[in-house]
């Protein structure tokens, strides 16, 4: 095969050397589980991972289009590969992800130099792709997107980029087309893999030791609701709290929508389940939800977060909200900061809204001025970060349960890094180096701050 030559070439040129590849990752916890079907593949193929750019045979940039900002990033970085093909022609260049299902003609127009173009379902077809690539000679550039294609990850190569928690899929794609979101039309419809086909991959992570699962999906609430075995989210996580060597489980993205009692207790029950839960709220205003599409008014969103803290004590919500939708008044905003206020989130990522074509709201008019909606974000992230660091402030005095998951970044020996079952960072002082990776201990929380607990270590429990 072309790769198999060549890596021969640069054998006898440059001794043993491998072909090598680069990717950068845009966007959420489902491209950053893409990108590792794709080193799995290439890993396969022989190539070795770099992230030095000008050291790669092949580029691969996995694209976000969430908002216009990541978009101004991605094409800025197709320049600086562009000038690298320039002076090494040879090197292959694909953009895939979200941008290039929406975006696939223009990025043909806009970057000249690149090879391969491919949407998100057609990651795991990637040593494919790259094989019709090379049969074609470079004549011509090799554009596949489509979002139809069923969700195939059964035995397919991955390379996990943590040796402690990993990212599972449980299902691809969104029915629900917000009013602001592009994922139903760069992701598709919603499609489920097997429980048995989930499971299976989930039990080959507990023998290789890793400790905690976060599963993936746009909406993981209307997990199954394709699947004719009956299946669905709430009998997926009581067979997960089952696996022997998993300690922790934890899930993204919940909707409001199709969040009930029966899932609470189902969390309740399961020891594994963490108690944290990512809720996306968007708007505080019930106006601003109706024109969002997002099915639910405030008093449902509250009745939710009663019944969590009803039945899981100490249960930490963290969410999302967007600032500057179309037609957001200052008396919607101010129902953004009430609901801020009364519920008391751990955490929040917000942002300005961005115009997203085709999705309906960039058709809306009633655009709010930039700097409105930068004061608006200004406002709600001093509120919220107050809120934070309150909650945290709270946590001091207390032993918490950590799963360490790397030692400090700052290059401080024996210092550790790990999370609460309520997705806490804390930060603390170990014995000897390395010796609590990946173990379960318990730590006395000494300070805070609105991101960070720092404490000391009481015991290790396994």
């Amino acid at each position: 095969m072309y790769y198999m030559e060549r890596k021969e070439e640069r054998k006898n040129k440059k001794g043993s050397k491998k072909l090598i590849y680069f990717i950068k990752t845009f966007g959420c916890q489902m491209n950053v589980n893409d990108s590792e079907y794709l080193a799995g593949q290439l890993e396969e193929m022989g190539y070795e991972s770099s992230t030095d750019l000008y050291k790669a045979d092949l580029i691969i940039l996995n694209t976000c289009c969430v908002r216009a900002k990541v978009e101004q990033k991605i094409y800025s970085l197709a320049g600086i590969v562009s000038q690298i093909k320039k002076e090494k022609p040879e090197i292959i260049f694909g953009i895939c992800g979200c941008l290039a299902e929406k975006e696939k003609d223009n990025i043909q127009k806009k970057i000249p130099s690149i090879d391969l173009i491919f949407g998100p379902s057609q990651i795991t077809s990637f040593k494919e792709l790259l094989e019709v690539y090379r049969d074609n000679q470079r004549r011509e550039v090799v554009v596949f997107c489509d979002n139809r294609k069923s969700l195939q990850l059964a035995n397919k190569p991955i390379k996990y980029n943590h040796h402690i928690r990993a990212y599972v899929q449980i299902m691809k794609g969104c029915n629900n087309f917000c009013s602001y979101c592009v994922v139903p039309y760069t992701r598709g419809p919603e499609a489920s893999r097997s429980t048995d086909e989930v499971i299976k991959e989930i039990e080959t992570l507990a023998r290789k030791n890793y400790k905690e699962i976060m599963l993936l999906g746009q909406n993981v609430n209307s997990y199954g609701h394709d699947l004719s075995t009956g299946d669905n989210f709430l009998t997926l996580l009581s067979r997960i709290n089952s696996i022997d060597g998993i300690e922790r489980i934890r899930f993204t993205t919940s909707h409001p929508k199709d969040f009930n009692l029966e899932l609470i207790k189902v969390i309740k029950k399961g020891k594994k389940i963490c108690e944290h839960i990512h809720l996306p709220l968007q708007s505080g205003s019930n106006r601003i939800l109706s024109k969002m599409n997002r099915k639910y008014h405030m008093d449902q969103y509250y009745k939710i977060i009663d019944s969590l803290r009803e039945h899981i004590p100490g249960v930490s919500i963290s969410t999302d909200v967007m600032v500057g939708f179309p037609g957001e008044t200052e008396n919607d905003f101010q129902q953004t900061i009430e609901a801020f206020q009364k519920i008391q989130f751990d955490s929040a990522y917000t942002f300005i809204y961005s115009h997203r074509e085709p999705a309906l709201a960039s058709f809306l008019g009633e655009d709010i001025p930039l700097l409105v909606a930068k004061r608006r974000l200004w406002t709600l992230n001093q509120i919220q970060n107050n809120i934070s660091n309150q909650i945290n402030q709270g946590m001091v005095g207390k032993i918490e349960e950590i799963l360490v998951e790397n030692s400090s970044k700052k290059g401080i020996k024996n210092q550790y890094w790990g999370k609460t079952r309520t997705n806490k960072i804390v930060v603390f002082p170990g014995s000897d180096e390395n010796e609590l990776l990946g173990r379960l201990v318990r730590v006395k929380i000494n300070q805070a701050d609105s991101y960070t607990l720092y404490g000391e270590l009481v015991n290790v429990i396994s």
